[in-house]
């Protein structure tokens, strides 16, 4: 069960999953601890033997909350969404926010695809700098401009506030507008101007204005132990 202890995330010393959670804690003001991985022993010979102890699936990301360990990335924001009530109010909702969870992480596999060498989707630089372009050109958001046409209202599932999904898809909303900076392109959001308010509204949530000042916020999206083309 949940302690009085702060609820502890660990996960790599990036944006990548981890930027969801943490921006989720700081917009809901909690006190957290963010372990950081910044190496392949501080997690597989540090923290992941205890991790194991607690839960047979570790992996990261993860959190710890008391005896509570939850890890894989929709099931730690499926719990701080119960936690915190940002999960949605009503069934209707609660379905939505879900299926939206699943919509974003494979917009998020498409990222990762991209970007790293290992997944060979691009083997050269060269093949980077034309799918990143393409990509760019054509980002994936229209479904999402969709759903905020669909079912009105200022945010993806709740009109009172951005709920656990919200975080997600503004945060790969943030990663293709750098990405498209990165290689010379327009403004990823300009065809998609309710994706483009809904960016700017949650860009500019109060709580959240110190974690954008933060070195938090602008470490490197991807992870450079795996050489990604895109950081």
């Amino acid at each position: 069960m949940p302690g009085t202890t702060p609820i502890e995330m660990g996960y790599w010393k990036i944006r990548g999953l981890g930027s969801v959670m943490r921006m989720v804690f700081e917009y809901k003001e909690v006190k957290y601890t963010d372990f950081q991985v910044d190496s392949g022993d501080k997690w597989f010979a540090g923290r992941k033997p205890e991790i194991l102890k607690m839960n047979p699936l570790a992996n990261l990301p993860y959190v710890v909350d008391g005896d509570t360990c939850v890890c894989q990335t929709n099931a730690v924001l499926m719990y701080l969404g119960d936690k915190y009530s940002m999960n949605g109010s009503d069934e209707k909702s609660k379905r939505r926010n879900t299926e939206l969870l699943c919509e974003i992480y494979d917009v998020r596999n498409g990222m990762v695809e991209l970007v790293y060498p290992f997944k060979k989707v691009n083997r050269t630089k060269e093949e980077f700098d034309v799918s990143a372009a393409t990509l760019s050109a054509s980002p994936p958001f229209a479904k999402f401009e969709a759903c905020l046409e669909f079912y009105g209202g200022d945010w993806f599932v709740s009109p009172d506030g951005p709920c656990m999904a919200d975080f997600h898809i503004w945060e790969m909303m943030d990663q293709h507008k750098l990405l498209a900076e990165k290689v010379g392109k327009e403004n990823v959001l300009a065809t998609f101007p309710k994706c483009k308010a809904f960016y700017d509204r949650f860009r500019a949530l109060p709580s959240l204005q110190k974690f954008f000042a933060s070195d938090t916020y602008t470490m490197p999206c991807n992870n450079a132990g795996a050489t990604p083309y895109f950081m």
